[in-house]
């Protein structure tokens, strides 16, 4: 399944995830959404990822309907993969 057909991806997004190595919906849901968007940031650093629209898009829900504990989460996450990389 292509990324765009998910929830909260249009095409500019999946042409950035597809530039990052995340080429399709299994592998977005493989990776979680922390993960892929720390793709896109090893990618393009100045990329702006939006966590909670990659976590609407394997829950399938609008980004808006995420939690903001599992949005923290999703930070805290990307933070660390962040500070692995340094």
């Amino acid at each position: 399944m292509r990324l765009s057909n998910l929830v909260n991806i249009g095409p500019r997004m999946e042409e950035i995830l597809v530039d990052a190595g995340v080429e399709n919906a299994v592998k977005l849901k493989e990776l979680g959404a922390a993960k892929a968007a720390f793709k896109v940031y090893q990618q393009n650093p100045e990329s702006v990822m939006r966590l909670a629209a990659l976590e609407g898009a394997l829950q399938g829900t609008r980004w808006h309907n995420i939690s903001d504990h599992d949005k923290a989460q999703l930070e805290s996450q990307f933070r660390e993969l962040c500070m692995e990389q340094q």
